[in-house]
């Protein structure tokens, strides 16, 4: 069973446990997670990294606790009474006789096998909107075991992006789940759809607005509002802006919301802006990733310069603290810096972030907009004129799909010469 928990650890944390950096990751996770100190040796002791000793119950139960267990004993008796069955053909079976019970029955069940949860999970809703089935659906997303506090960050992304990619081609023609505190936590607010802000998903957020479910969902929607206007080349105001600077949001709603004041006011006094923003949100001298990751992709599209100079700085010379879960905050970093170094002509710091960039890296829900944006680097990069025009029509071709009106051919054509 402890290699078990081993490989658990691992799975949940995203990378294998082989040296000191990688044991003190561990170790700060958890104290994220679940609140509890744990010493980096203790870790690298208990994988082998140093001298295997041999764990104590302590120890052990925190590990266990990490990975969303009560105990290592309660560990231990979820994976010798697992359940046997087909999970697939148990969900079919009750969606087919529409037992809301037995399908309720079932989500507090499996519940009790983490492990299982999350994909048993998307398998069931996955089927219950194929069948539209949107009753059921806010039945399971009201019962505690799908607050969205009972999942980690990346369970919430896997549930998200699966369910967010399968309304995106089978659109709800019910809305009762935009009432649903979890489902607009979990779904909602985790898969936010820049591909359809002009279709569906903006439609979803004017609806959130009216019905005003949740304060912090609320201004997370009108952010989503405000944004389709600057794309739509509207003007758009920024009621929220000083809750930027707020402790009470999340960070990457943070981070909206001030993006939002750079494309209100893009000539205000970036470096000032900047430094309050991480005085508010700095803990022991150091910054959660999140808290810049809409600053990030909001510098590309809007051509501001000064914006990623100074973000560059802000990473290069802060405490920048970052989990495994956030290496797509980092891939839109290095995204940015290939748009700053192309505009300043530095060929070494381009090709350092080219090799750094993954274009496949980016959350589902931004692939067509960073799809679209990395063609005008890609245009303005290259020298051949067949290369050149290859970028150029896959870039209108993207822009006609994402359909607003911001990304003109003239966006385009003169992205890097209008930068000042």
């Amino acid at each position: 069973m402890i290699d078990l928990l081993k490989k658990e650890l691992e799975l949940k944390l995203g990378q294998k446990i082989e040296n000191r950096g990688d044991a003190e990751l561990l170790a700060h996770a958890i104290q994220e997670t679940i609140d509890q100190q744990i010493s980096y040796n203790t870790i690298r002791r208990f994988f082998g990294v140093s001298t295997n000793v041999k764990p104590n119950n302590n120890t052990l139960n925190i590990l266990a606790r990490f990975i969303g267990f009560k105990n290592y004993i309660h560990f231990t008796q979820t994976h010798s009474f697992r359940e046997k069955k087909n999970i697939a053909e148990i969900i079919y079976k009750a969606i087919y006789n529409q037992d809301n019970e037995e399908i309720i029955s079932l989500i507090k069940r499996i519940k009790k096998t983490p492990e299982d949860f999350v994909s048993f999970i998307i398998l069931l809703v996955r089927e219950l909107i194929y069948n539209k089935k949107y009753h059921i659906l806010n039945n399971i997303f009201n019962l505690k075991e799908m607050e969205f506090n009972s999942f980690s960050y990346s369970e919430v992304l896997l549930i998200g992006n699966s369910t967010g990619l399968l309304l995106r081609k089978n659109p709800m023609d019910n809305y009762i789940l935009l009432k649903n505190r979890n489902f607009l936590q979990c779904v909602y607010s985790s898969f936010v759809d820049y591909s359809n802000i002009n279709g569906f998903y903006g439609e979803w957020a004017k609806f959130v607005v009216r019905n005003k479910v949740n304060k912090e969902i609320i201004i997370f929607s009108d952010a989503i509002l405000q944004l389709r206007k600057f794309l739509n080349q509207k003007k758009i105001q920024n009621d929220y802006e000083e809750l930027a600077y707020s402790n009470k949001l999340h960070p990457i709603l943070c981070s909206r919301l001030l993006s939002l004041s750079f494309l209100n006011s893009p000539g205000q006094k970036t470096d000032e802006t900047l430094s309050k923003y991480i005085k508010s949100h700095s803990k022991k001298k150091q910054i959660y990733v999140d808290y810049f990751y809409e600053l990030f992709i909001t510098a590309i599209y809007s051509k501001n310069i000064h914006l990623m100079k100074s973000l560059i700085n802000i990473m290069n010379v802060s405490r920048i603290s970052t989990f495994t879960y956030q290496k797509d905050h980092l891939n839109m970093y290095y995204f940015m810096c290939l748009f700053y170094y192309q505009s300043i002509k530095n060929k070494a710091e381009i090709k350092k972030y080219l090799k750094l960039t993954n274009i496949n890296f980016f959350k589902s829900c931004y692939e067509d907009f960073t799809n679209l944006l990395f063609q005008v680097f890609w245009y303005h990069r290259v020298k051949n004129k067949t290369t050149k025009e290859s970028h150029r029509n896959k870039y209108l071709e993207l822009a006609e799909k994402l359909n607003y009106p911001y990304f003109d051919e003239k966006f385009l054509l003169e992205y890097i010469s209008t930068k000042k």
